[in-house]
This record gives C-alpha cells, structure tokens and sequence, in this order.
C-alpha cells in the first residue's frame, strides 16, 4: 500500500523533528561534556596547585627541620671532639716540664689565704713532690701545721686545700681549672676549626 503524501509529509516533519532533537541533545551533551572538561581541569589545577603549595611547604619544613638536625649533630660533634680534646691534654698534663711549679704555686698561694692547719689533697701520683711543697712553705715563709693526703677524686692532677679551722676550700685541680676555663676552651678550639663559637655550622 503507497502512501499518500500526507503520510509522506508527516514522516519527513518527524525525521526533521527527530534530527533537529538529536542535533541539539547532540550540542547540549557537547556543551555539558566541555563544560565538565573546563571544570575537571579547573579542578585538577587547583589541586595540583594546593599539592604543589602543600608539597613545598612540607618539603620546607623538613629541609628546616633537616637544617636544625645536621647544626645539633655537627655541634654534638664538635662537643664531643672538644670534650675529647680537652681529657686527652688534662691527662697528659702532669707529664709537662712546668706541672710540677703550677702544683707547688697552687699551694702557696692557697696557703697565704688560710689559717695555720691545712690538709692539702693530692693525686696519688703527685704524693712524690710532699717534700718539695713542704720545702716550698719554708721558703716563702708560709709555714703551716699540715698534713699531706691522697684524694681518689682527682682524676688529672692539681691539688685541694682545706683550711680544717676556717673551713674554707680551695680547689686548684685540673678539672676544676678546666671547668672554669671551657667557654674560653670551646672558643679557641671553634677558631681552630675556622667556626664563630656561637655557630656550629
């Protein structure tokens, strides 16, 4: 059976209609999906942008914190080196030509400020010199009721005075002269090492 021209006419206003419907779904669904590519890339930017900021920042602070762990390790170091140092001279110290008159100036001049019994301190090995110190207080006139005894707790040498009546101490050993002098040590060792004292870097 033909179809009439009515029937004709019809079927092409609907396959019009239906391309000119599918056309533009077809530009909408263009347009939504470039819009969703705008916004995805919009949005892939600003994440890689706050990754990036996030990144550096991290990556800032543990450069900082990197930083402030190597100057702590090299100045443990340095520490350490200078502790190492400074033990390794005070023990050698009493082998040097000019320890025995440090021991016996030690003495005299601690005896000047004291009363008339002491008892003086000493390392074991320096127990050698008892004589001369007690020479020593003759000549210079400072003769005193003492008496001579050896402290375990000195390690490197020098000695200890104590004035038994006016209870008074003196300390002229090596690790108490060390002690006093470390700020002093610790800069010229830190010039040595071509360093400010205040910086370990």
């Amino acid at each position: 059976m033909e179809e009439t021209p009515l029937e004709n006419a019809i079927r092409d206003e609907a396959e019009h209609a239906i391309r000119v419907i599918a056309q533009r779904e077809a530009a909408e669904m263009k347009r939504l999906s470039d819009a969703f590519a705008d916004e995805m890339e919009e949005f892939k930017k600003r994440t890689e942008a706050r990754t990036d900021a996030g990144i550096r920042q991290e990556s800032s602070r543990m450069e900082n914190r990197a930083g402030l762990d190597l100057k702590k390790l090299k100045l443990k170091y340095i520490e350490a080196f200078i502790k190492r140092t400074v033990e390794e001279v005070a023990e050698g110290i009493r082998d040097n030509s000019q320890y025995k008159g440090f021991l016996l100036e030690a003495v005299t001049h601690a005896v000047g400020r004291t009363s008339m019994d002491l008892e003086i301190r000493l390392k074991s090995e320096d127990l050698v010199h008892e004589q001369e110190i007690r020479e020593a207080m003759k000549v210079s006139e400072k003769t005193r009721d003492m008496i001579v005894v050896e402290d375990k707790k000195i390690r490197w040498g020098g000695c200890v005075i104590v004035d038994v009546h006016g209870g008074r101490i003196f300390d002229s050993t090596i690790e108490r002269i060390s002690f006093r002098k470390s700020p002093e040590i610790r800069r010229e060792v830190m010039a040595l090492l071509g360093k400010p004292a205040g910086d370990a870097m």
